[in-house]
């Protein structure tokens, strides 16, 4: 189970807003799907080796290619899958996993937004075709979007600026700078304690 900084596992609540607020959106359903609609993506691309990945990754992952390849992606996909399914153990992500989901929802959430109603239903069901709102739901269930953050305004900051909670993931600046994940860095941390006290 990943941790937010709400749980993602509690039931969302009722509401007759016109938009899709993320107190509406299952966000359990629209991380699932997400990650589901990548895990296509990625199968079709292994199908299609030796073509130039990077172009069509660009376009759907226009923060996450800066320090990942289609192999790191879909290593990170993979592990924030089966992460949010597993019942059994809480995982912290870092900075490169929030930057990846980011760009990742953010891509379910244009394709939706392209839709007719009907096929809205089919990707996200327990919307009834209403519009997403995506920088509600980012506010509410993202700690902070550093991660977006342009390298030469990171990298100016001053030691006691960067001393803030928003800047106090270790893998910050790596995303930032456009480094390439450790492997340590791509695994996501287990959690011994209940997360949602």
């Amino acid at each position: 189970m990943l941790i937010f900084k709400k749980n993602i596992y509690q039931p969302p609540s009722e509401s007759n807003s016109p938009t899709a607020t993320s107190e509406q959106l299952d966000p359990y359903s629209f991380l699932l799907s997400a990650l589901m609609a990548d895990r296509e993506l990625f199968m079709s691309l292994k199908q299609l080796e030796g073509q130039d990945d990077r172009d069509r990754l660009s376009t759907l992952f226009p923060h996450a290619t800066n320090f990942g390849s289609a192999v790191v992606l879909n290593t990170i996909s993979k592990r924030l899958l089966e992460a949010l399914v597993h019942p059994d153990d809480w995982y912290q992500m870092n900075a490169y996993h929030f930057c990846y989901l980011y760009d990742c929802l953010y891509s379910l959430m244009e394709e939706y937004s392209y839709e007719n109603g009907e096929e809205r239903l089919n990707l996200l069901p327990s919307l009834n075709s209403e519009d997403i709102d995506f920088e509600g739901f980012i506010l509410d269930y993202f700690y902070d979007t550093a991660f977006l953050m342009d390298q030469d305004r990171f990298n100016d900051l001053t030691a006691k600026d960067k001393a803030s909670k928003m800047f106090s993931d270790p893998c910050l600046f790596g995303v930032i700078n456009k480094l390439i994940p450790a492997e340590n860095e791509i695994q996501l941390q287990i959690v011994m304690n209940e997360p949602y006290q």
